[in-house]
């Protein structure tokens, strides 16, 4: 099996002719149900069957028993990294349109309404429109960057019943054939997944009880073939 990352051009022939899965990172559903909506066309361009090269959109997850201890959570991730924070605030403040820095505002605080009045999404940048909404609702500058609004995978900081959401919604309107799970901390973060998220999708009749193959291949539903027929390279 070939699993291929990247976009462009030549990423999507790349995997068109011959991903069995894409790992990619659209941000939203629109974007994502288009670049899958791609990479599948690009496989029937190739000659082969849409159904057998799967898309993986990647996410992030923090979660807790309440949304606010969540949040909490990303929080003290940011801190163990201090010295990131002063790009992380420049970089909020060129997708809002505004000159956002440690030295010009409180992070910990809303900002202010004669400066929020001038901010803007960034046409080009689809994570832009939910950084302004948060800012505008009141948020800190610290709170919404632990939103994870600058990250290229989409963030959710919640309890595990949010973040099922997030997926049931991304899957049942065909964003993705499945996940490449990121979890905050791999320790727990897994485990936490497994227990408490998994058994959820499961209930709603999202995520199997038992796999019905033996290999990742099986499970995944592809041929036994790399890439194009014709090509002759067979496992």
């Amino acid at each position: 099996m070939i699993f291929q990352a990247g976009g462009g051009g030549e990423g999507l022939e790349l995997a068109g002719k011959y991903a069995s899965g894409v790992y990619a990172n659209p941000y939203d559903i629109t974007s994502a149900r288009e670049h899958r909506q791609a990479i599948r066309q690009s496989a029937a361009r190739f000659g082969r069957n849409p159904d057998d090269i799967k898309m993986f959109a990647g996410f992030m997850f923090s979660m807790a028993s309440t949304e606010e201890e969540a949040l909490d959570r990303r929080k003290q991730l940011m801190s163990f990294n201090p010295q990131e924070i002063p790009s992380r605030v420049s970089y909020l403040g060129s997708m809002v349109g505004l000159p956002l820095s440690v030295n010009s505002v409180d992070i910990d605080q809303p900002l202010a309404a004669d400066l929020l009045k001038n901010a803007y999404a960034n046409p080009v940048d689809p994570r832009s429109p939910r950084a302004l909404k948060l800012l505008k609702d009141g948020l800190s500058v610290r709170d919404v960057l632990a939103h994870g609004v600058i990250n290229y995978h989409p963030v959710v900081a919640g309890t595990p019943t949010q973040v099922a959401d997030f997926l049931e919604e991304w899957f049942l309107a065909e964003a993705c054939d499945g996940f490449s799970v990121v979890p905050d901390v791999s320790f727990d973060g897994v485990a936490d997944f497994v227990n408490e998220v998994v058994p959820i999708l499961q209930e709603r009749g999202l995520f199997h009880k038992e796999y019905e193959g033996k290999t990742l291949r099986e499970n995944m539903g592809v041929p036994y073939e790399y890439g194009l027929q014709e090509h002759g390279i067979n496992e």
